[in-house]
């Protein structure tokens, strides 16, 4: 019997070197590292148990080598038990990964690893309690506690079982054979082995069902969408990744279906999806020579074949042609706008992260709306690199110290003293250097962080303005910018009314200044915020005044104390005749409204000369001054004010 423990194991070790030549590339990558853990777990727990039954063997045999030593034969059961357990609870977690099951819950935790760590606890103790196994006279034999080692071993082998049945759903018929066969082969052995002592059989089953499992369960087409029946996105990043990894000329047409989430909502999502099974169906009979794919719910790639002659110029006019018409329901005829991007590899891309990269871009309906075609090298990557950076570092911006506040003075053009100053909150970014409030703040509001970004920055501004000492003797405006979802926010005006009042800032000495995109976002919560700040004596200024949306109405709801002028225009208009008479017009517009003007940008005496003849009101530039820190400001406002007498004259 012992010899057939033998000749079983070498079997094993067979098999899994056979398994091991066949390349995994088509395991998914996030899949894959659990595959070869559960590879390596298996291979070891046989080579282990290969050394135990040899020195076994060789007892029985009566003669003595290294490997009937009762150390190695000790270490050599004891890795195999270590392995071994470990190889249900690996295929526990593949099975987790291969039906995308996430589960975050501290019972799940305790579920998956609780059995493990009984387990491992028991193996732990057999040295002292000889609780699994001992060895007596060179003899193998099983301890009292052995039954919990093979009770965690079905256990794992239940809980998968459960797994594959409730989502058996979303899984192709071959991957539920794949999954279920290795549940019930390593059932089977469980129950065997613990029947009788003399079998070694887990193992064998364990690689045998791998190699089934391997084989039939990860192919590149094997991944389909449940709603149109394509291949989804996972089954198109795998064949494209090939496709680019063996350096073969990739074209694809991406098409993305606007109104999409409007019909989710106005007819229900199973009407929507009715619709995008016609659209789908349409894609997948277009050409014998473009595959269909689905990457998202509106989000459609049809790959061309490498080898056909068709042009993306006839599938795109296809498509066009097509979502010109309606498509039916039962109870309505709805329009599916369509958009189109063609993408080919190596011209547009470089690998599959920069494609990704590059359909996510498109994705993004507010970039696009309303176009028909749009060409892959107008989305600009590395700009959607330095976003998505700066996204993730304002979650942690706050808690990371990564702020740095500068201050630049601003000059009065009508007494050439500096009586103001423009607070400046930048984030240090490693990779990007400082990183100003316009560019930052429009991407706090998309993912949150804004309102508690902006409190952090407003309590640190109002520390320093009090601290300073220069409020109403050197400076009496502190200008600070704020992100309209902090003024969308109902509480908004009273937490800025008590920080002052703790912090004992007057009102009159604070401006805040906002985007022209507030008006667009003009709301009741917004228009009353706006009316308590003001009417407790804070001031609000608009900036870059004559760069998008202008509303004549709002200049006055707003209550500004003052516009800022755009730095592109103001910095043209010295040579550009239509640039200065729209600079003149909006300076006029203002003296009119009692509104105060600024201008931004001076880095140059010409300019300065020139902002001061149209009859702006302040300037603000690096040719007066670079962004100072807080200690360099108190520095540059006491040094004028010993040079030039009262004044602060430049």
């Amino acid at each position: 019997m012992k010899i057939i423990h033998f000749d079983i194991d070498a079997c094993v070790l067979c098999v899994l070197i056979l398994l091991t030549i066949i390349v995994h590339k088509s395991i998914r990558l996030h899949q894959n590292k659990i595959f070869l853990c559960l590879l390596g777990s298996v291979t070891l727990a046989s080579f282990s148990s290969l050394i135990a039954s040899v020195g076994q063997n060789g007892v029985y045999l009566g003669y003595s080598n290294t490997f009937t030593d009762p150390g190695i034969m000790y270490l050599s059961t004891f890795a195999y038990m270590l392995f071994h357990i470990a190889c249900p609870m690996l295929f526990f977690l593949y099975v987790k990964a291969v039906l995308n099951i996430d589960s975050n819950r501290f019972s799940d935790t305790i579920l998956s690893y609780g059995p493990l760590i009984v387990a491992y606890t028991v193996l732990v103790l057999t040295p002292i309690n000889n609780g699994l196994f001992y060895f007596r006279a060179g003899r193998y034999y099983r301890g009292e506690y052995m039954w919990i080692f093979y009770l965690v071993a079905v256990w794992y082998s239940f809980v998968s079982l459960n797994y594959i049945m409730l989502y058996r759903a979303n899984i192709r018929l071959s991957v539920f054979i794949s999954l279920l066969s290795f549940v019930f082969f390593d059932g089977v052995g469980v129950v065997m082995q613990f029947l009788s002592s003399d079998m070694v059989v887990e193992s064998f089953f364990s690689a045998v069902t791998m190699l089934v499992l391997y084989i039939t369960i990860e192919r590149p087409g094997d991944y389909i969408d449940s709603v149109t029946g394509l291949q989804n996105d996972y089954a198109f990043y795998v064949n494209i990744a090939i496709r680019i990894r063996r350096r073969r000329n990739s074209r694809m047409v991406v098409i993305s279906l606007d109104n999409v989430n409007f019909l989710d909502n106005s007819i229900g999502m199973d009407s929507t999806s009715n619709l995008l099974t016609q659209a789908a169906a349409f894609f997948e009979k277009l050409s014998k020579s473009a595959v269909a794919y689905r990457l998202d719910r509106d989000l459609f790639v049809i790959l061309i074949r490498e080898d056909a002659r068709l042009t993306h110029m006839q599938i795109m006019d296809a498509v066009r042609q097509r979502f010109a018409a309606p498509f039916r329901t039962d109870r309505y005829d709805i329009m599916l706008f369509d958009c189109s991007m063609y993408v080919s590899w190596p011209d547009d891309v470089k690998d599959t992260e920069e494609l990704k990269q590059l359909i996510t871009l498109f994705a993004d309906k507010d970039r696009h709306r309303m176009k028909h075609v749009i060409q892959a090298s107008s989305l600009d990557l590395d700009q959607d690199r330095r976003r998505r950076s700066i996204d993730r570092l304002l979650h942690t911006a706050i808690s990371a110290e990564s702020f740095n506040f500068k201050y630049q003075p601003v000059k009065s053009a009508g007494t050439g003293r500096f009586d103001s100053v423009e607070l400046k909150p930048m984030i240090e970014s490693p990779e990007f250097g400082m990183i100003t409030a316009g560019e930052y703040f429009p991407i706090a509001e998309d993912n949150g962080t804004a309102v508690p970004i902006i409190k952090y920055i407003l309590r640190v501004c109002f520390e320093y303005i009090h601290d300073c000492g220069l409020t109403g003797t050197d400076i009496n405006e502190y200008a600070i910018p704020v992100p309209n979802a902090f003024l969308l926010m109902r509480s908004a005006a009273s937490w800025v009314l008590e920080t002052a009042l703790e912090l004992e800032v007057d009102p009159g000495f604070v401006t805040f200044e906002i985007s022209e995109n507030t008006m667009i976002h003009y709301n009741y919560a917004l228009e009353e915020n706006i009316r308590a700040l003001h009417k407790a004596g804070f001031s609000f200024m608009l900036t870059d005044y004559g760069n998008g949306y202008t509303d004549a109405e709002m200049l006055i709801k707003m209550r500004l104390r003052e516009v800022a002028l755009n730095r592109d225009l103001l910095s043209s208009a010295p040579v550009s005749p239509k640039a200065d008479t729209l600079v003149k017009c909006a300076v006029d517009m203002m003296k009119g409204l009692s509104i105060g003007i600024k201008a931004y940008g001076i880095d140059s005496s010409e300019l300065e000369s020139y902002a001061v003849s149209v009859g702006v009101d302040k300037l603000q530039g690096f040719a007066l001054s670079r962004y100072l820190s807080g200690a360099d400001l108190v520095r540059f406002m006491k040094e004028r004010r010993e040079n030039n007498g009262i004044g602060l004259l430049l």
